[in-house]
């Protein structure tokens, strides 16, 4: 059997499971349900991983908190490393399979289910990496877009409050010819034109959702 066969693939035999071994077919039968176990074992680490994409998945359009982010983060280097060692192990799982077929120690029922779990394993692998980079770009998108709002936001209230500023700060100069300076309700007469300028100014700004 080729040495490679064994590189990727971790056993769950002990060494007294193997002494227990009577022959070559139930060593070599041992691996192959063996590395059924270990693909089983993988598959439902995927599906944990699958409901973590989708609890981030409906997060990532309501929440832009970094804890999320970083758990985006941690789900992606682990599925790196999943993705690694299924493409590692392909290789070895083929020598392994032929080796099976050319001794006639498995059928090839049972070698073509193996390598079919294998594909499709790789296969999930690369759809969930897909779909945690569309939700690293959706939170990014989502970051985007609440800055510009905020930025949006604060260019409406700068805007409001212009208005009051420069009447007050043309009312306050200290020069003649100011319309009502010596108006003793001059002060509330300001005030008021000031208070109904911005209001105006603030409907405008609503009316074409500037703020929003």
């Amino acid at each position: 059997m080729p040495e490679k066969s064994f590189l990727i693939l971790k056993s769950n035999l002990t060494a007294s499971d193997i002494k227990q071994l009577t022959s070559q077919w139930d060593l070599d039968s041992a691996i192959f349900a063996n590395l059924f176990s270990q693909l089983d074992h993988i598959n439902q680490k995927l599906n944990a991983v699958k409901r973590k994409i989708d609890y981030l998945d409906s997060v990532a359009r309501e929440t832009t908190k970094t804890k999320e982010l970083k758990k985006v983060t941690d789900l992606t280097r682990e599925l790196v490393y999943l993705k690694h060692t299924l493409d590692d192990q392909t290789e070895s799982l083929r020598s392994f399979g032929e080796y099976l077929k050319k001794n006639q120690l498995a059928s090839s029922a049972d070698i073509a289910s193996l390598m079919t779990k294998q594909a499709q394993l790789t296969k999930m692998i690369h759809v969930y990496t897909d779909l945690l980079n569309s939700i690293s770009g959706l939170f990014t998108a989502m970051l985007d877009s609440h800055l510009n709002h905020l930025v949006k936001y604060l260019n409406s209230v700068a805007l409001i409050i212009a208005i009051p500023t420069l009447i007050s700060g043309i009312w306050g100069m200290n020069i003649g010819g100011l319309p009502d300076r010596t108006n003793k309700n001059g002060f509330w007469i300001i005030i008021t034109i000031a208070a109904i300028l911005t209001i105006i100014w603030a409907i405008i700004l609503k009316k074409k959702k500037y703020n929003d």
